[in-house]
């Protein structure tokens, strides 16, 4: 399987597990909250919200166009900030599970 499918198949089940949590919002956030410059939005969005906002849909749109994938290194990838967010609200361990694994597809060479 490429890394593609393998990252795509892995979003499919971030989302989920975001919906599952009820961390998955019905509602379009604000352009303005989209045009932040600070890393993750963090100061016009929550974590939860960046993934899905911003982090899916750009990785999905990267898969669909076949373009090349971001390269991780082994020290980086979203692990410590999901950790950070999560561990301070209760959440399923399942998203923190997924979003180690996308960080090991990314940083695949």
């Amino acid at each position: 399987m490429t890394q593609h499918k393998q990252v795509e198949l892995a979003l499919q089940a971030l989302q989920k597990e975001l919906m599952k949590a009820d961390h998955w919002s019905e509602y379009q956030i604000s352009a303005e909250a989209l045009a932040s410059q600070q890393p993750f939005c963090l100061d016009t969005m929550n974590f939860s919200q960046w993934l899905q906002f911003v982090f899916i849909p750009n990785m999905q749109s990267l898969i669909e166009k076949q373009q090349v994938l971001p390269s991780l290194k082994k020290d980086q990838g979203l692990g410590p900030m999901a950790i950070e967010f999560y561990t301070k609200i209760e959440v399923e361990r399942t998203i923190l599970v997924t979003i180690s694994q996308i960080d090991e597809l990314l940083q695949q060479d």
